[in-house]
């Protein structure tokens, strides 16, 4: 009996052991699981880094592909010619889900921005010509000030309405975005101080001075006619204040407090041009006239790094109805039915169509009228002109029955969207591309199951093993 009592407790010491090295090799597969579900997920994308549309350099890894366009300016003057720059975009503010595509402006071959992660070294020339164009038309603006010399409006991508509150001068005009990303989250806001030394004409000429202006850009036609008005609760207390670097000179004004809908932090780092550096931080509100860009969420960072050039814009708010308004109006891609030129081709094709018809009609009636006194073959000849003209007829009849159709389904879509013109949020003309997440989410939880169920059944043979070689000896030592 005491060699089956020290039997039954070898049994015990080894169950004991047995089992936590079962539940470790579990834990084991399913931290190894996870680790590659991340993997899976959140792979970076290797982008060509470097300053040129032809530029094949080193090379940055990111969560998108860019090209982009810098110009260092301050107000209205050039601190150096604007370059193409491409490089990696990172960062929490970056949407999970942003489409391929390239945005150009009117009539130009080159794009302005273009995002993609498709496959690695996306952004070059080769492969973008080969994504998704965009079109995006430019905006009329009010022009008032220095820089308009004798013009009283002008076009550009966004219209700017700049207010010194210290000397007390308003400038209104054109402007184009700068500096990637960070320019696009901020349109449709009044921010103070502005958020890029692009963003003010000439009310301010140094960084302490700069810290009394207040900037408004939007996206529309004539948006700058006057202020933009504020009306959402702005609860957000920020530091403000700017640090610019030029010809190796440091210029800082100094810290104050504003109030806003956002407080922003945004820092340029650049080799490229007079301007080395841009750092600032202050408060912004939006008017929610112009939507969220789709590649951006309301707060977070997003980062931009390239071979000269470096920058990043940081928005943040306690505010959860702030955020909440910002996704109401986020950007969201369309379908390819309700591309803007299939519009523009529709519109005009029934008024041909008409024209045609009322021609038709009128030929239609002289023919029925002519054959009555004419021959047997005459007559045979103008049956068959008038069935192919019926044919034809028709035909066109369908034709227009599409399109109309097609025209009241952009209608509709454009009724539940914005209807006023936006040069950074047009429509999107691809559907969104699928995510595929829930499928490797699932695939894990089955992978998880399979070894749960592995590993019971593993145990459960080498308990009943055991139970039975204690019977045994058990009757044994009897």
């Amino acid at each position: 009996m005491q060699s089956g009592r020290l039997t039954g407790a070898g049994l015990t010491t080894q169950k004991a052991g047995k089992m936590p090295k079962t539940k470790w090799r579990l834990n084991l597969n399913l931290v190894l699981l996870i680790f590659i579900a991340q993997i899976q997920i959140s792979e970076a994308v290797k982008c060509f880094d470097c300053v040129g549309m032809d530029c094949m350099g080193s090379f940055c890894e990111g969560d998108y592909c860019m090209i982009s366009q810098y110009a260092p300016r301050w107000g209205s003057a050039r601190w150096g010619e604007p370059e193409i720059v491409k490089g990696c975009a990172k960062g929490s503010m970056l949407a999970k889900d942003v489409r391929d595509h390239c945005e150009f402006a009117e009539d130009s071959d080159e794009p302005f921005t273009c995002f993609c992660n498709g496959k690695d070294l996306c952004n070059s020339r080769k492969t973008i010509r080969k994504v998704e164009r965009e079109d995006v038309e430019l905006v009329q603006c009010v022009c008032n000030g220095a820089h308009c010399r004798n013009d009283k409006t002008c076009i550009g991508e966004l219209c700017t309405f700049v207010k010194n509150h210290k000397t007390k001068q308003v400038e209104q005009g054109c402007t184009n975005a700068s500096v990637p990303l960070i320019e696009r989250r901020a349109i449709g806001s009044c921010m103070a101080p502005p958020i890029t030394g692009a963003m003010h004409h000439n009310v301010a000429k140094d960084a302490v001075s700069l810290l009394a202006v207040e900037s408004c850009i939007c996206g529309t036609d004539y948006c700058n006619s006057e202020k933009p008005s504020i009306s959402v609760p702005e609860k957000e207390k920020c530091n403000a204040s700017v640090e610019v670097t030029t010809m190796g000179t440091q210029t800082r004004s100094k810290n104050i407090s504003c109030t806003g809908e956002f407080c922003f932090t945004a820092s340029i780092k650049s080799k490229l041009g007079v301007m080395s550096s841009y750092r600032i931080y202050g408060c912004a509100s939006f008017t929610g006239e112009d939507a969220l860009p789709e590649e951006l969420d309301p707060t977070g960072c997003a980062i931009f790094t390239s071979e000269s050039l470096e920058t990043k814009t940081c928005f943040k708010t306690s505010d959860r109805a702030a955020v909440g308004r910002a996704l109401a109006s986020k950007q969201i891609p369309e379908s390819k039915a309700s591309k803007p030129t299939k519009g523009k081709s529709s519109k005009s094709k029934p008024k041909q169509v008409e024209v045609e018809y009322d021609d038709e009609e009128e030929e239609e009636e002289e023919k029925v009228e002519k054959p009555k006194g004419k021959s047997l073959k005459n007559r045979e000849k103008a049956a068959e002109e008038a069935k192919k003209e019926e044919k034809i007829k028709e035909e066109e009849e369908e034709e227009e029955e599409e399109e109309r159709e097609e025209e009241e389904k952009e209608k509709e879509e454009k009724e539940e969207t914005s209807t006023k013109k936006s040069f950074i949020f047009q429509k999107p003309t691809q559907p969104p591309i699928p995510d595929d997440s829930n499928t490797t989410m699932i695939t894990v939880f089955v992978l998880i199951i399979i070894c749960i169920l592995g590993s019971g059944i593993v145990w459960k043979f080498e308990l009943h093993k055991k139970l039975r070689r204690s019977n045994y000896d058990s009757v044994a030592g009897g």
